[in-house]
Parts: structure tokens; sequence; C-alpha cells
């Protein structure tokens, strides 16, 4: 069969699984659209697989003098090429480059030059195998290939690991889980990208020809963590007070104005200190275990940012930031408070941050989520952690209006989808639990931090209260 018939052939088979036409859906059910669109996903990652093997074949025909076979069809390089031809940007006309590399390694492993009962050459073979069989995507593929190219000594049981971890997140939480898999690897390297990050950060305020002033820059994690934490705060309030005042949906971009507002008013403030604040106020939790906040070794993490960081980073914040290490469930602060209280306490909140590291469900930042109910508390739910779940605003309807049921402990969170979404009502991890990934490494315990007025040091001989700071 030639490329013409072949094409043809796949077009007319598209045509009778997802017909193209206006109204060609409207008549299907709900069960048939969703039968339709797993398998078209399928197809789609099957199609990757020959998408990739030919982005493989034009990255190395393009290697040559002069730029090879990119450069002669009118393309700056490979990637130029790919991402033209496929009507997709850069970062997806990379992946497939990445993803073919994988399964031009599994090729020559296999072609008629390997030595006869040689180990195969490729590597990362259950990365390529599962993007070969249509498990992963390119762009899963293309992630597990450079998470696993950055650690020295990464072994096929974290392969593994990661290749069915990849399985049961989107795309967005594995890379949080890839991220966190790299930063626990190798601290010491981790910490040497702070560094450069620090080096790096820069913002840029320019005059555009219409008049608009555009702002442009990076910042480092930490420096990010306080930024968004900021601005996160006055957007969630002001959405909120929109509900409450029943002013209906924001219009398109409003979370992108009320920052440029919140940026604009602390920078008043910030010119004639004198005057009250303005804005939200909020604060910045970060979690490092006490070992390493004494000696900066280690990793600790903040609810504001995805991105792990040092215990050294988070030491050097505590001390500008004045952030007090506070020990979950001890001292005055209890975290199990039963029927006595409506709401959930400061501390429960915090509790609640270190189990499900934000929307249990979806994985949304902190400071977007509300601790939730899961028994409501009018029919006799008790105010712990055994009974709270923290959810974005769009999640907690989502769970109540689709018949999910939510089961939880004080360290894990679980949610079971109805029959209408699947019959088998297999519970799914939800919380930080659903993103980890075993790298057969003993993780340290983590303390929770907040931000706290300093307190002074016990007298010599007295024990240490755990609301007291650590020096650093």
């Amino acid at each position: 069969m030639e490329i013409g018939e072949a094409a043809a052939a796949v077009e007319r088979a598209l045509d009778v699984l997802v017909p193209a036409g206006p109204g060609a859906l409207a008549g299907l059910s709900e069960a048939d659209v969703a039968a339709r669109q797993a398998a078209w996903a399928r197809i789609r990652r099957l199609v990757d697989v020959r998408g990739a093997l030919l982005a493989g074949a034009v990255a190395k025909r393009s290697d040559g003098a002069g730029g090879g076979m990119a450069r002669r069809h009118g393309h700056r390089n490979a990637v130029g090429m790919v991402a033209q031809t496929t009507g997709g940007s850069s970062k997806e006309a990379r992946d497939l480059i990445a993803a073919g590399e994988l399964l031009s390694g599994d090729d020559a492993s296999a072609g008629p030059g390997a030595a006869e009962g040689a180990a195969p050459a490729v590597r990362w073979a259950q990365v390529a195998a599962a993007l070969r069989s249509g498990v992963l995507s390119a762009a899963q593929a293309a992630l597990l290939k450079d998470t696993l190219d950055r650690l020295d000594g990464a072994d096929e049981r974290l392969e593994a690991r990661l290749v069915a971890k990849a399985q049961q997140l989107p795309l967005a939480d594995l890379r949080k889980a890839c991220l966190d898999v790299t930063a626990r690897w190798d601290v010491d390297r981790w910490q040497a990208r702070e560094k450069r990050q620090r080096a790096d950060r820069y913002v840029s305020v320019s005059e555009r020809a219409d008049g608009m002033v555009a702002l442009n820059g990076v910042v480092d994690p930490a420096s990010g963590a306080v930024i968004k934490t900021w601005l996160d705060a006055q957007v969630r309030d002001a959405f909120a007070r929109r509900r409450n005042e029943g002013l209906g949906p924001a219009e398109p971009g409003e979370a992108g104005r009320i920052r440029a507002d919140a940026l604009v008013d602390l920078a008043r403030h910030g010119m004639r200190c004198e005057a009250p604040g303005s804005g939200v106020s909020t604060q910045v939790v970060v979690r490092v275990d006490e070992p390493g906040l004494r000696t900066g070794l280690g990793l600790g993490s903040c609810d504001a940012i995805s991105t792990p960081m040092s215990a050294g980073q988070l030491r050097r914040m505590a001390v500008d930031a004045k952030l007090l290490p506070v020990v979950l469930g001890s001292g005055s602060q209890a975290l199990d408070v039963g029927y006595a209280r409506r709401y959930f306490t400061p501390a429960q909140r915090i509790a609640l941050a270190e189990r499900d590291g934000g929307c249990a469900f979806c994985h949304a930042p902190v400071s977007w989520c509300d601790a939730h109910h899961i028994q409501e508390w009018s029919r006799g739910g008790p105010s712990n952690l055994a009974n709270g779940v923290l959810l974005c605003t769009r999640c907690h309807h989502r769970i109540h209006d689709d018949g999910w049921t939510v089961k939880a402990t004080p360290t894990e969170v679980w949610f079971t989808p109805p029959r209408t979404i699947d019959p088998t009502r297999t519970p799914r991890q939800g919380g930080k639990a659903a993103l980890h990934v075993d790298i057969g490494r003993e993780d340290p315990p983590r303390v929770r931090t907040q931000e706290r007025e300093p307190t002074h040091e016990p007298a010599p001989g007295q024990p240490r209260d755990h609301r007291e700071p650590i020096p650093v």
C-alpha cells in the first residue's frame, strides 16, 4: 500500500471513530463519547510513536554539515522543521525528537547489527517499550527520559516506578513528581542549581509603543514563593468577595488584572511605608525537618510552589522572614478538636496542607484551597484530619455535584468515582502521596514551619518548648 492509500485508509477509520461532520456527535450518549475519547487517545499515542520515529529521523539527518535535511528543506534546524510540519510548538517538536531518540535506540539494539547474545544497548528500555505500545505519549516519554538522564546511577527499578506513575498522572502533575525525584536524588546538585537560579534572577520594565508598560523577568523559587503567595491571596480574596456579593463569574483576564493592581498597591505602600498596608495579609509556609533547619542539609518544600528547595535555602528564608518551626500535633495546638469547633483551626489547615499538598484532587496550590468537612459538620462531622480535605472551589463543587466519595486518614486521602465515571468504582489516591515516587532511598521526616514572631532562647538547662525558634 502506498503512502497516499495508507493515509486515506486512516482518515476513513477516523471518520468512523469520530465523525467530523457538523452535529455528528450530538446524538451520542455520554458513555459513547467517553469510550470514543479513550479510543482516540490511544490512537493518538500510537500516532505519536510514528511521529517520534519520523522526528528522530529528521533530527539525525539534520546533524550534518550545513544543517543537513532541515536546512535543505528551508528550516533553521530539525526542531523548526518538525514544529512547522506538525503545526505544534517547539516544545512539542523537541518532545517528539527526544521520544524518537528512545525508539531509535530500541531499534538499534534489536537490529541486524546487534551482537548475538549482547545486552540491549538502548537506555531506558521500559520507557521506550511503554511509548511504543501506546501506554505513554511522546511528551510523557520525553519527560521521563530527560529526568532519568539527569540522575546519576538511576536504574531499572526507578525507571519502572516512573513509568507506572506516568500512567496515573496528567502531564502537569507528572512534571511535579519528576521535579521532586530530581531534587531528592542529588541534593548537592540541587543546591548548586538554586545558586545558579538566584544569580539569574531579573526584572525588566520597558515602555511599549502603545504607551503600556511591560514587566518581564524571572526569579528563583525562594523569591517566587513569596511573590506568588501574596498575589494568589489577593486573587482568591477578590474572587471570594465576588461570590459573596452575588456578582457572578469574573470577566476573562480578571485574575491578571487583580495581580497587576496588587503589585501597584504594594509599590505605593513601599513608597510611603508609614501608611497602612493594603490587600489581604497572608503567610509563606515552608516545610523542613529540624536537622535540616539546624545544618542547612537536606530538602524541604513550600506550599506556594511545587519546586523543592534545599534546607539551606529554607534556612536562609527562616532567618530573613522569621519563619519558625512548629511541631504538628504537640503542645498547646491540638490538631483534632472533635465536635467543639465549626471551622478547622490554623494548625489543622497547616496539617491538611502537609498531607494534601494543595487541592487533594487536582493539586492546585494551597492558596487556592479551603478546608472542607468530608462529613458535613451540620450532620455531626468532626473538625479533625480524618474528616478534612483541602479542595479548590471547582473540585469541591465537582465532587459534590458528580457523586464522588472521599475517605481520609491523618496521612492519606482517597477519592472514589461514581459508577457513571468508573463502573468498578476503584478508589484513586489524592494528595501529596499521589505525586510521590519511591526512589529507593529514605527521605527524612519533615516539620512544618510558619511565620511567627521570634521568642527568646530558654534559660540554660531548661527544655526547649516546641514553639521556640531554633538558632540558625
